[in-house]
């Protein structure tokens, strides 16, 4: 029998702490990517909420008389909605679990913007475009996110046009 031979017979307490401690770093890094993960689910929710409220906003510029683009147009700076029925801030809200009744979710400030389509220098009576722009807080983003859409307005009921 050899006598500077040795049998292993299992894992060296050292091997064992190694083995405990890449195991314990993989599952941080684990724990830290599926946080990130909820984060960038909940910005896309947000986002995908702005744009549907800023669609929503433009279908409603659509249908208001020329006369309320006038007054906006006027002001000449971004405002919030003034005609009927429009709100300048848009709560999102979710059901609470277990008949809890509702909460908000998110807000969301709404502002719009027209201004006179110019042609050839001159302010084409006629045409005016209109932006509405939603902006909302991200709680890990220290200024507001906002989404702008754009739209082209043609004034049907004058006669001139």
């Amino acid at each position: 029998m050899l006598r500077g031979v040795r049998h292993a017979g299992g894992f060296t307490l050292i091997e064992a702490m190694i083995a405990m401690t890449v195991l314990a770093f993989g599952l941080l890094t684990l724990a830290a990517m599926q946080l990130q993960a909820f984060r960038q689910g909940s910005a896309g929710r947000h986002s995908q909420d702005a744009s549907t409220t800023a669609g929503a906003y433009i279908e409603q510029i659509r249908r208001i008389p020329w006369s309320e683009l006038d007054t906006a147009e006027a002001i000449g700076t971004w405002t919030n909605p003034s005609w009927n029925g429009a709100a300048s801030t848009v709560n999102r809200t979710v059901n609470v679990p277990g008949g809890g009744g509702t909460t908000t979710e998110h807000s969301y400030n709404i502002q719009w913007l027209v201004s006179d389509v110019v042609v050839g220098g001159n302010p084409d009576p006629c045409l005016r475009d209109v932006s509405v722009r939603v902006s909302w807080e991200e709680t890990d983003r220290p200024a507001p996110k906002t989404l702008e859409l754009k739209t082209r307005r043609f004034n049907w009921g004058d006669a001139s046009c």
